[in-house]
């Protein structure tokens, strides 16, 4: 797959994602993740499986909107890292709630029908912070 190509699978991927997201289609969204998605901090820390996305994903939370700034792809090979400075508000049983932070997320060529999977996703702070 050429650089341009795989740039254009991963920008629509990230929408079908946090399109999924806004719905709340658990079953639809588990298509786009690796078996093995990991979670890892500002540190490099290995954070799991976050328990937002397991709040999320049992009905627990609920994402109201996703903003995000300029998107930033770089392809390495078969990986392709995407960051974006975002903006995430969110329902839970305490409330509504907003934070603001960067992600960076680690796209994986693969072999099921999108052609990538999410491998990884790093939550750190946002720019100038």
């Amino acid at each position: 797959m050429s650089t341009t190509v795989l740039e254009h699978t991963i920008a629509t991927a990230e929408a079908q994602v946090l399109q999924l997201l806004l719905a709340q289609d658990v079953d639809a969204l588990q298509a786009w993740l690796s078996p093995s998605l990991f979670f890892s901090d500002g540190a490099g820390q290995w954070l799991g499986a976050h328990p937002c996305l397991t709040a999320w994903s049992t009905g627990q939370l609920r994402i109201t909107a996703l903003e995000q700034g300029a998107v930033e792809p770089l392809v390495c090979g078969q990986l392709t890292l995407v960051s974006s400075d975002v903006r995430l508000r969110y329902a839970d049983a305490a409330g509504e709630h907003t934070c603001a932070l960067r992600l960076l997320r680690v796209w994986a060529s693969a072999s099921n029908a999108a052609g990538v999977h999410l491998l990884s996703i790093g939550l750190l702070p946002p720019r100038g912070v």
